[in-house]
């Protein structure tokens, strides 16, 4: 299941970005009920990243804190520590990791070095633009384990539909050569005859998607996603990976308290 979130990784509250009165955009993330406590859970499937994958539908679980300048749940911790609510720009620093493999995971892997889960430290800023947001962020390992970084520019644009809050996305993310090399190279001990040895340069992935949160209660949310993304020939060559086109959707609950 980890999997299916590796390419999209990837998911500020301003009167100009406000969608609702639950629903904000903050650290380049969609979030709600700011100044409380949630859990939520629910299940999620989505295309084969690597080639003969086991898993491409499972559920998944989150929980943590959501507040003003400081919000941590199972995706990452983030702080924001210039401007606030009402600023036009704000800056975070972030801490978020990236998930490994195991070489059981899909028919292709079978035979190779397992890849570990590493650690990012990132500065993100978030830019209103009228009712929408445009989240910048830098990452960079700081485990060793990969040894390289990332970055990403995604656009937000949080909306009211009546029944529930809608924020569409849309943005490119851009993947360092030691990244690509870590999680998407074959090196030549790992090379077989269906598996051929594969260094690849600097990447992108262009994505886009929405959130939809239907609140239910004051405090339970009804939540559901889906998101598209598309690599560029450097990480797509890669004969561990599927397809080009990678896509997941999610339908879960969370109840904030």
């Amino acid at each position: 299941m980890k999997k299916i979130y590796l390419v999209i990784s990837t998911l500020l509250l301003a009167n100009s970005a406000l969608a609702a009165d639950n629903t904000y955009i903050r650290n380049g993330n969609i979030y709600s009920h700011q100044g409380q406590f949630f859990a939520g859970a629910g299940g999620a499937t989505g295309s084969e990243f690597y080639k003969g994958q086991d898993h491409k539908t499972g559920v998944y679980f989150n929980g943590g804190y959501h507040g003003e300048d400081f919000n941590a749940d199972l995706a990452g911790i983030n702080y924001r520590f210039f401007g606030d609510n009402n600023s036009g720009i704000n800056f975070s620093a972030f801490v978020v990791a990236n998930p490994g493999f195991d070489a059981s995971d899909a028919d292709i892997l079978k035979g190779m070095k397992d890849r570990k889960i590493s650690g990012d430290l990132g500065l993100n800023a978030d830019i209103h633009l009228g009712r929408g947001t445009l989240s910048t962020k830098f990452q960079h390992d700081v485990t060793g384990v990969y040894d390289g970084y990332q970055a990403d520019i995604t656009y937000y644009h949080p909306m009211k539909l009546g029944f529930a809050d809608f924020v569409p996305f849309a943005g490119v993310h851009y993947y360092s050569e030691k990244y690509i090399n870590y999680y998407a190279g074959v090196s030549k001990s790992d090379a077989t005859q269906d598996r051929a040895e594969y260094k690849g340069d600097a990447a992108f992935s262009y994505h886009a998607g929405y959130a939809l949160v239907i609140p239910i209660t004051d405090n339970l949310d009804i939540t559901q996603s889906s998101a598209h993304s598309h690599l560029s020939e450097e990480l797509a060559d890669s004969p561990l990976i599927s397809s080009n086109n990678q896509w997941v959707t999610t339908l879960g609950v969370t109840y904030s308290f």
